[in-house]
């Protein structure tokens, strides 16, 4: 998945590849955070909005597929390439219109601006070069978890589906129509092939601290929102409460009022399960990433009548009470998040984003949280993070050399925390500097060996400077103090 970015906010220019783990660093006002945003702002605008683009657009070339047996339908691979490449254009020139909501932006601020992703690109590769037998098989692996319908034959001339799987749907009354079915059964295929090329986006902000801050706030403008709703005519109740929200979070950018609205919603979050809290018995993987994310955070949050509340120490039972986030330390709020989205959130092939992963965290956390980020990579959820920590990116280093170690090897490292589960390989790692070039803000790839992981130079100068003024300004106190005895 590369990603070609040109004048979004404080970056002017940058083409960047994402990985199942991606960093980037740099100094500030460089333009980290636009990367990360307007990625995210993507990828989560065509898992909200992208259904009625497709829509739109195979109801216009329904008429080039063929249906036959009832369930089967032929798509050549022309429309194929029609149809994707329509719908990434589409996708684009939508995508640049919300630009304003989604990154708190006026009217104006993008008229230069340039977001383009290669999947449409990719998807079309695959299908000009279907007949060669590696591609075959991957696009045959690609359909095969589809449970809505099976891929019968692929070749440079047509693709074709079987939906037997759902023969019942397809006999029901409002589909007899045989234009609606085609429309039906592209809608199912490209929904299909779309969300497995543009992953599910989860986002924590920097700014995830004040949401999680001012949530009984938040709680009582949705008392004055409901009430401003029951005031309305029953036919603009929807515009009533679209205009109320607007004009309330329209001054934050998406991600954080994302986080906003994530924090609100936290009883309903409660209730559900991640792939990881139910394979925690099962899978070891999934075990030590409850075990580790339960160290880092230090208890258990609990969404009551009163707010979020936090029990420092608890794993299951309270032992040692509990009080308010509000209460508590700024890294018990900075966590509570990824705490949720970990245990009740999160599912295999998502973008898991994090803005400043070691917001407020202590040295030691933030060794800990970058061995969570690299146990989520290995379980199967990409990461992208953005961080000013040398601590999280030497740790990055020491799990993707870990990988080089035998179990035996590994073995004499538990005391350290290290097991194998922890091993990273290099491959599966972009690393980009933020860098001001020519006066021009933009994003070099950094090198990656698995024999000495990430070279992010850009905390050497501080570190080194620091190491030496510390050491000048020592030799001067001992000067001083031998010309005090002298004295």
């Amino acid at each position: 998945m590369k990603i070609h970015i040109k004048n979004i906010g404080m970056l002017d220019e940058a083409e960047f590849e994402v990985g199942d783990l991606t960093l980037i660093c740099g100094e500030n006002n460089t333009g980290k955070t636009y990367a990360t945003y307007s990625l995210y702002g993507y990828l989560d605008y065509i898992g909200n909005s992208v259904g009625y683009i497709i829509l739109n657009i195979i109801q216009s070339q329904a008429s080039d597929i063929s249906i036959e047996d009832g369930s089967k339908i032929k798509v050549s691979s022309s429309t194929m390439e029609s149809i994707i490449a329509r719908l990434s254009q589409t996708i684009k020139q939508e995508y640049k219109k919300n630009l304003v909501e989604i990154l708190a932006g006026k009217e104006g601020d993008f008229n230069n601006t340039s977001f383009n992703m290669d999947t449409a690109e990719d998807i079309t590769s695959y299908i000009k070069n279907i007949e060669k037998e590696n591609t075959k098989k991957e696009v045959l692996n690609f359909f095969s978890y589809s449970r809505q319908f099976e891929l019968l034959e692929a070749n440079k001339e047509y693709f074709l589906f079987d939906f037997k799987q759902i023969r019942i749907l397809l006999n029901q009354k409002e589909v007899k129509d045989i234009n609606a079915r085609k429309q039906g059964l592209l809608l199912i295929l490209f929904d299909y092939i779309i969300s497995n090329f543009y992953p599910n986006v989860f986002i924590l902000s920097a700014e995830r601290t004040g949401a999680t801050m001012f949530q009984k706030e938040l709680d009582l403008n949705k008392n004055e929102i409901l009430e401003q709703i029951s005031k309305a005519n029953a036919k603009d109740i929807k515009e009533v409460a679209l205009g109320i929200l607007s004009k309330k979070y329209s001054r934050y950018p998406k991600p954080v009022k994302d986080n906003i609205y994530f924090v609100r919603e936290l009883d309903e979050v409660a209730k559900q399960t991640s792939f990881i809290k139910k394979g925690e018995k099962e899978n070891a993987l999934h075990k030590e990433i409850i075990e580790l994310l339960y160290q880092v955070v230090g208890g258990k949050y609990i969404v009551s009548p009163e707010g979020i509340e936090f029990a420092p120490g608890a794993k299951q039972r309270i032992t040692k009470g509990k009080f308010l986030v509000q209460r508590a330390s700024s890294s018990v709020r900075s966590l509570l998040m990824l705490n949720y989205y970990v245990l009740h959130r999160a599912q295999v092939g998502d973008i898991l984003m994090i803005d400043e992963p070691e917001l407020n965290l202590h040295p030691k956390n933030q060794i800990l949280v970058a061995r969570l980020l690299v146990l989520l990579v290995n379980a199967g959820i990409k990461v992208f993070i953005t961080t000013h920590s040398d601590y999280i990116v030497r740790e990055l280093s020491n799990c993707i050399m870990l990988k080089n170690l035998s179990n035996e090897q590994i073995k004499k490292l538990a005391k350290q925390g290290y097991s194998k589960e922890y091993g990273l390989e290099s491959k599966k790692v972009k690393a980009y500097l933020a860098e001001n070039i020519k006066g021009k803000n933009t994003l070099r790839a950094v090198k990656i060996t698995q024999e000495q992981g990430i070279f992010m130079e850009t905390f050497d100068e501080p570190i080194d400077s620091q190491n030496e003024n510390q050491g000048l300004i020592f030799e001067e106190a001992m000067r001083g103090k031998g010309r005090g005895n002298d004295n």
